[in-house]
């Protein structure tokens, strides 16, 4: 889950405050959407009006030191702040242009360095031929694409899905340009004209439809063609999010929406989505237009888990639906309680879970409220029991203290078992030692990792009487391919209690009979229609699972009993209507890869084959 930041600007660079205007908005786009990537981050600026023999792309990317977008917009403000000082031309400085695209990444895929870094750039000294691109994506279909590639006579020089998506659009726009080229030249114009020719007719639209047709799984690619064609392109299933933004002054791109009404300070209702399946198309000119590309799905699969844990909450949208999600388990947490709330303790973790929180307590306090009232239904009270009766409150604290920004579930794996066993803190002195219960909501539980290092060992330093920790997301039960990173079957907390039961329960021959079905299936149609993993989880209930999950995250410093709540699946087309993309959840892929990737992962874990991704280019 990566940022995108694509900006337009539409006016002379005259006509604004500064000639840095754009770079000031693009930077603050960055600064909005952190949360969408630590691990690298990239800048490129393309000039309109560069002269021959001065490029026409700039670019400066950074993976260290951390966090690299804070240190990348730092550096080239201060080197503006020294080209103001020597007097020189404005337009001379790399960062100010016409246009920007930039890029915070998380390393989902391939490796750290700066090589994996966006933007990428494919660089020509014809400038129609050159391209630029940045992107929040996955393809389940990378090696098919890299082989293809190289039976078309090239040598890709990256094993990586970014640099096999910038080769096969070079490849199919050095075709459309080499196609104009030759119509100018039937008409017997000159050389000279050509360029402008080529750019004036140049179908960006055919040719981001031909590129992209074999493309299976997740993605929005934004860029520049060095003739000043601009894009940003949306999956057909719209996994990928990516809005827009349309003023006299200028054309924005972000993957939140949030971060284009809060910097260009506009109503939300003035950022628009950009449909799945479809362009944002910008001549050299300014003049854009929205398109399809190809047919978008007749049921989008909009992230969910977007919606819950990725995306910042501060969207209104998000913000209600988190609130929602809180909301929808406060019954279940009733039950757990037998609707007793008197020595109960309330709180969450991590900072994302804030919202969801806040509709946990509402719906508690209407539960709550109404047990008061029935209760005073049922007999006249004295003066003493009714303020007893109405005293009773739901009990939220805020215990815990989360010592780090860095999310630890898509930290580089090396560093994510250290990084989990000093993320939180707690404020000692609010829980009774064995007589307080503890209920802690989280957003969601992955790995375990967190769970089982640092969380529950910090809760265990309080002593609480019966600690409860509930979910607002669903068991995450299969991995991801479209994305985020969850693509190792056997990390997943869920799958390994899973395992568990069925060794328990002495049904090994389950494990068997899947990987011998996998294998049987794979080369056919069954085996990207099929997800055959599902039989690992059929023979047990949730709550078998999530009974299972608190036994295996449970570390010995823990006395009292833990209960683990997850979010029932249902629940999420209530909170989430648009957002239907579950698979995480239910393993309903919504591209064939995803179903083929879920297969082969779960080979690769049968194999013990457990540190490769199902995806990654061999």
């Amino acid at each position: 889950m990566c940022g995108v930041v694509w900006l337009r600007l539409l006016k002379p660079l005259s006509s604004y405050p500064s000639p840095v205007w754009g770079l000031k908005q693009v930077s603050l786009l960055l600064q909005k959407q952190r949360n969408r990537g630590q691990d690298g981050a990239g800048l490129l600026t393309y000039k309109a009006h560069a002269a021959p023999g001065s490029p026409y792309f700039f670019r400066k990317r950074l993976v260290e030191p951390a966090p690299p977008w804070k240190f990348l917009v730092e550096e080239i403000w201060k080197a503006w702040e020294e080209h103001q000082q020597k007097g020189a031309d404005p337009y001379a400085f790399p960062f100010v242009g016409e246009a920007y695209l930039a890029h915070l990444r998380y390393g989902t895929f391939g490796g750290y360095t700066l090589d994996e870094t966006h933007p990428v750039i494919r660089q020509n000294s014809w400038p129609s031929r050159s391209l630029a691109i940045a992107g929040n994506f996955n393809l389940t279909n990378a090696q098919e694409l890299f082989d293809r590639l190289v039976e078309l006579g090239q040598h890709p020089l990256y094993r990586s899905d970014t640099y096999t998506i910038l080769e096969r659009m070079g490849h199919f726009l050095d075709a459309y340009v080499e196609a104009l080229y030759q119509e100018a030249k039937a008409k017997n114009l000159p050389k000279s004209e050509a360029t402008a020719y080529i750019t004036e007719h140049f179908p960006l639209v055919e040719w981001i439809a031909r590129s992209a047709r074999r493309w299976d799984g997740g993605y929005v690619i934004a860029g520049f063609l060095g003739n000043g064609w601009g894009f940003v392109m949306r999956d057909p299933l719209g996994i990928r999010p990516a809005y827009y933004l349309v003023t006299p002054e200028v054309i924005a791109v972000a993957s939140e929406a949030a971060a284009l009404h809060n910097v260009f300070g506009v109503l939300p209702s003035q950022v628009q989505e950009l449909p799945p399946g479809h362009v944002l198309a910008v001549n050299p000119q300014g003049r854009w237009e929205v398109t399809p590309y190809t047919e978008p799905a007749p049921k989008p699969t909009r992230c969910a888990f977007e919606r819950i844990y990725f995306s910042r909450g501060n969207s209104p949208h998000i913000y209600q639906e988190r609130k929602a999600l809180g909301a929808l388990l406060a019954h279940e947490i009733a039950r757990l309680l037998d609707y007793n709330f008197e020595k109960v303790i309330f709180t969450y973790i991590p900072n994302t879970s804030q919202s969801a929180f806040w509709g946990l307590l509402k719906e508690l306090e209407n539960i709550l409220v109404l047990r008061q009232y029935k209760k005073l239904q049922s007999f006249t009270p004295t003066e003493e029991e009714l303020k007893a009766i109405l005293s009773q409150r739901i009990r939220a604290e805020y215990l815990v203290w989360k010592d780090t920004q860095s999310r630890t579930f898509i930290s580089a794996p090396e560093l994510r078992n250290e990084l989990s066993r000093h993320v939180y803190d707690v404020i000692y002195g609010v829980v009774r030692p064995g007589e307080d219960t503890l209920v802690c909501l989280d957003d969601s539980i992955v790995r375990g990792t967190t769970l089982r290092q640092t969380l529950l060992r910090t809760l265990a330093q309080l002593q609480p009487a019966h600690l409860i920790i509930a979910s607002s997301a669903p068991q995450i039960r299969y991995p991801d391919f479209y994305g985020i990173d969850m693509a190792s079957l056997g990390d997943l907390i869920a799958f390994q209690a899973a395992v568990a039961l069925l060794k328990e329960y002495h049904m090994e021959e389950v494990l068997t009979r899947t990987y011998e079905l996998c294998r049987s299936a794979e080369g056919t149609p069954d085996f990207t229609t099929t997800n055959y993993v599902k039989a690992i989880y059929a023979p047990f209930t949730e709550a078998q699972i999530a009974a299972k999950i608190a036994e295996l995250v449970r570390p010995p410093e823990l006395e009292c009993p833990l209960t683990l709540v997850f979010q029932p699946v249902e629940n999420l087309s209530k909170a989430l209507p648009n957002h239907r993309g579950d698979w995480y959840f239910t393993g309903h892929y919504p591209t064939p890869g995803g179903y083929a990737q879920v297969n082969r992962a779960f080979m690769q874990f049968y194999e013990g084959r457990v540190a490769q991704r199902a995806y990654e280019l061999r």
